[in-house]
């Protein structure tokens, strides 16, 4: 079984939280339940979670724990990675911990199973979600996501990933890098090898030659894990995000 750390600290004044009146989006009700509580029952229902670990303001997550939620609570601390490392601090450490943002409402119980089962046997030290564009625009062709063109096609990653804890604390900074990154694939191109650069600009490079460079950029063993669970692409940005997951939940 695996432990879960949930992302829901607050972040930057945005048009969607404005239009909500809440100063963390995890708290933006959706079908009158705050938009974390949906991830919350995904987790709770998941047969291979264990302990869930939440990362975000104390208070508003006391009230969570007082209206029937089971999960422990960890106080926000700043950036993301501040709010990872205050959640690995709760877990055990040598196992893969499962990372799940806040904004993902479409998370459901089997899709978290799914992930886990290809992550399997666990042995790596990150696994990451690639989504190609096709998947995710046949299910949702109104979302937009950032993608990056591989010989494989345009991929996405998605919005979970499973982490061993001891690597994070003990080398944090080799993903300061990686995190700044993640959505911006030019400046990631910046980073890479000639040759990779090549590739990419060829259309040749793979999944696999970003997979095997992480590992080297960040001392690690990661694991690229191509699905097609479209439910962890889907987050909550901005108002559009808001009124088409509302119009998925009522379907």
């Amino acid at each position: 079984m695996f432990d879960a750390v949930v992302l829901a600290g607050g972040g930057k004044v945005e048009p969607l939280t404005e239009q909500e009146k809440v100063s963390n989006k995890a708290f933006i009700l959706l079908h009158n339940k705050p938009l974390l509580t949906h991830i919350l029952s995904a987790l709770e229902e998941a047969p291979s979670v264990k302990q869930i670990v939440v990362v975000g303001p104390a208070n508003e997550l006391q009230v969570l724990q007082d209206a029937g939620y089971s999960f422990e609570i960890a106080q926000e601390k700043g950036g993301m990675l501040d709010n990872l490392a205050a959640g690995f601090e709760t877990v055990d450490q040598n196992q893969p911990c499962l990372v799940v943002t806040s904004d993902i409402p479409l998370l459901r119980a089997d899709v978290i199973e799914h992930f886990l089962a290809l992550c399997a046997p666990h042995d790596h030290d990150f696994y990451y979600p690639v989504l190609s564009r096709k998947t995710c625009l046949e299910s949702f062709p109104d979302t937009e996501r950032t993608y990056v063109r591989l010989k494989e096609g345009p991929v996405t990653g998605g919005n979970i990933g499973l982490l061993r804890p001891s690597w994070f604390l003990n080398n944090r900074e080799r993903l300061e890098m990686f995190i700044s990154y993640r959505k911006k694939p030019l400046k990631m191109m910046r980073i890479l090898p000639l040759t990779m650069i090549l590739k990419y600009l060829l259309k040749t490079l793979t999944v696999s030659d970003l997979e095997s460079y992480l590992s080297r950029l960040l001392k690690l063993k990661a694991r690229a894990v191509p699905c097609e669970c479209v439910e962890i692409a889907v987050d909550v940005d901005k108002v559009n995000d808001l009124e088409l997951v509302k119009k998925v939940l009522q379907d």
